[in-house]
């Protein structure tokens, strides 16, 4: 229930450990614990920045999430109280009235806890569900990145999917996976030549490298 109370929800994890420390105190006030287990399992959470109250969580709260919880289980409460600490009692004998007392001892014990026992971090953000608090999306992770780099609308910055100038696995002004001015698999301005190897020329002719010559310009032997 609670969260769904919150117009910005709670996290799932910081909703059960309100349950939780209110169970604890529930146990308490039956003499399942100790008061020095009871204040042991409080200042654990407490230390943990987890919620142990929330303002929204009244006696209308407690009675509807109880009402709610009696009809998915065959009409047992079957609240899991510690009993001891490692142990738990499931209760089915709890009335409103039990209830309603320990939810007020409750709120006056979280008095004594920062934020009155409100967690750190507590509620539902963009990171959880991937949009801000005034439901605009989040910008995607990879245009972030590119918008840190600077490269972002820029040369070689991606757009749908398809990078920007023609450049596509390759080299600059189309060329896929080759060099410039036409080589396929060759060398290019200056590269060792080999002997008995065959080079493109870019005309597409083949002129034949001997003895090592250095460097090659635009497909002629040097």
């Amino acid at each position: 229930m609670h969260e769904l109370v919150p117009e910005t929800p709670l996290r799932h994890g910081h909703a059960i450990s309100i349950d939780m420390a209110y169970s604890a105190t529930l146990a308490n006030s039956r003499k399942l614990i100790t008061d020095a287990e009871h204040r042991r399992i409080l200042d654990l959470f407490s230390r943990a920045g987890l919620s142990m109250d929330h303002a929204q969580f009244d006696e209308d709260i407690l009675d509807k999430g109880t009402a709610a919880i009696l009809k998915t289980r065959d009409g047992k409460l079957r609240a899991a109280v510690p009993n001891p600490i490692g142990s738990c009692t499931f209760l089915n004998d709890v009335d409103a009235k039990e209830l309603n007392a320990a939810l007020r001892r409750h709120k006056q014990i979280m008095k004594g806890y920062p934020r009155n026992g409100e967690g750190l971090e507590a509620f539902v953000d963009s990171s959880d569900t991937g949009y801000t608090d005034n439901n605009k999306p989040e910008v995607k992770a990879l245009e972030t990145a590119a918008a840190k780099a600077g490269s972002l609308n820029g040369n070689g910055a991606i757009h749908g999917g398809v990078i920007a100038n023609g450049h596509a696995n390759g080299h600059a002004n189309g060329h896929a996976n080759g060099h410039a001015n036409g080589y396929a698999n060759g060398h290019a301005n200056g590269t060792n030549g080999t002997n008995g190897s065959k080079v493109a020329n870019g005309n597409g002719s083949i002129d034949e490298v001997s003895n090592g010559t250095n460097g090659f310009t635009n497909g002629s032997r040097a």
